[in-house]
């Protein structure tokens, strides 16, 4: 089968993985989706109320671990030598066996969030319980303006009307934002490509490599900075608030601009590798 893509030859394929994916997947995803249900029993039972802070820290842990389990959880036979052979037998292309295994493992985290927030808003319409608040963003910088305007609410005052506080979540722009999305791309990327490369143990591997890559690119990004002659490096007993967030803004960039290039990569070797795939 060439690399050709046709429409109802892919449907029909997306129906296969669809069913594969909620067999191997489903009960996880269904947990993963329901975490802040246990946080909410724990303020039910003790009394207190919980901020939309550390509900959206495991939302997104949620997130990190559904990104790491996808592929190897719901397709972790592909390339192994005995059970490989159904899917290297499928009569479909290559571009189309691609297309399927990335949308389902890129949907993932996609469910999470969705799932997540809805159970979480779910228990927060409840008239018992510690959710007061709903999650009205996803982006970092939102999260931090509700986090500090609900710690205000408990303090009796508008803390974001104070200027280093204003200051302080501007930081936390569309930059930190971008960096959460190339990251779970990267993420994705990262554990489906060692799917495909590791025959056992793959989440374990992958993630020793994601560890030993992170490790490089926190060098890379430290030498750049500090050769750029930044002050935050040179001269700390002046450091500010304004230069911590122009030293934050740099790092994202770079950050943001490396993570790109990782994510195109690892999609590519992702295709190459399906499409070279020995059994």
């Amino acid at each position: 089968m060439n690399n050709t893509f046709d429409f109802n030859r892919f449907g029909k394929l997306l129906a296969f993985d669809g069913r594969k994916y909620l067999r191997n997947f489903g009960l996880t995803l269904a947990i993963l989706c329901g975490l802040n249900l246990v946080l909410w029993l724990m303020t039910l039972i003790f009394g207190f109320t919980l901020p939309t802070l550390p509900r959206w820290m495991v939302i997104y842990l949620a997130i990190m671990l559904g990104v790491i389990m996808v592929p190897a959880k719901a397709f972790g036979d592909i390339n192994l030598s005995r059970e490989g052979v159904q899917f290297a037998m499928l009569p479909v292309s290559n571009l189309e066996k691609y297309f399927s295994y990335v949308l389902f493992c890129l949907l993932t985290p996609v469910i999470i969030i969705f799932g997540s927030w809805a159970v979480d808003s779910l228990l927060t319409l409840l008239p018992f319980g510690g959710f007061t608040h709903y999650i009205k963003s996803f982006s970092f910088g939102g999260i931090m303006e509700s986090f500090m305007l609900e710690i205000g609410e408990m303090a009796g005052e508008d803390l974001t009307s104070d200027e280093n506080v204003n200051m302080f979540l501007n930081m936390f722009g569309p930059g930190y934002t971008i960096n959460m999305i190339v990251g779970l791309f990267f993420s994705t990327g990262l554990f489906m490509f060692g799917n495909l490369l590791f025959k056992t143990h793959k989440t374990g591997k992958t993630l020793a490599c994601m560890i030993g890559v992170s490790y490089v690119l926190s060098m890379i990004m430290q030498i750049v900075l500090i050769a750029s002659g930044q002050s935050f490096f040179t001269n700390p007993e002046n450091i500010d608030v304004s230069m911590i967030s122009d030293f934050t803004n740099r790092s994202l960039l770079i950050n943001n601009i490396m993570h790109i290039m990782l994510v195109i990569g690892l999609y590519i070797g992702i295709f190459f590798k399906l499409k070279t795939q020995k059994y």
